[in-house]
This record gives C-alpha cells, structure tokens and sequence, in this order.
C-alpha cells in the first residue's frame, strides 16, 4: 500500500448527477426561474422562491437549506 492508497484517497468526489430531464446552462441572477437546480455543497437543490437583492443579484431559497445569495452568473440546470 505505497504510494497509489495516497493517490486514491487524494480524489475528490464525483459529482452527482443532475435532475432527470434537465440540462446545465450558465445563467446571470436575472435570467434564474423558480423551479431551476442548482448544485450546492454537493447536492442539487431546486430554487422554491426568489427575493430581490440591491445590485441585482438574487436571494435563492431552497426546501431544506438556508437562502444562497446569488450575485454572479453560475451553471443552473432547467428542465428541457
């Protein structure tokens, strides 16, 4: 068990994989709809309301999660 268990430990989890029948866009905090994914701390989380933030950014809320702050553009997934 030399130096490849050093390697092995060293990878970083896979992703998972996203909600059945969407695909990833890149969005800017205006173009973000009810409804989206987005991935955060390593699982998909689909955005329940939205509130407006000063400087445009957006306030997303999420079943089972504190609000996340969305200031600048980030990859979303949207149903087809």
């Amino acid at each position: 068990m030399g130096a490849n268990t050093k390697l092995f430990w060293a990878r970083s989890p896979k992703p998972p994989r996203p909600p059945r029948g969407t695909e990833k866009c890149s969005r800017t905090p205006s173009q973000v709809r009810v409804g989206d994914y987005v991935l955060l701390s390593g699982a998909y989380r689909q955005i329940r309301t939205m509130t407006a933030l000063t400087g445009g950014g957006r306030l997303l809320h999420f079943e089972g999660r504190e609000p996340y702050a969305m200031r600048v553009p980030m990859e979303i997934y949207r149903r087809r």
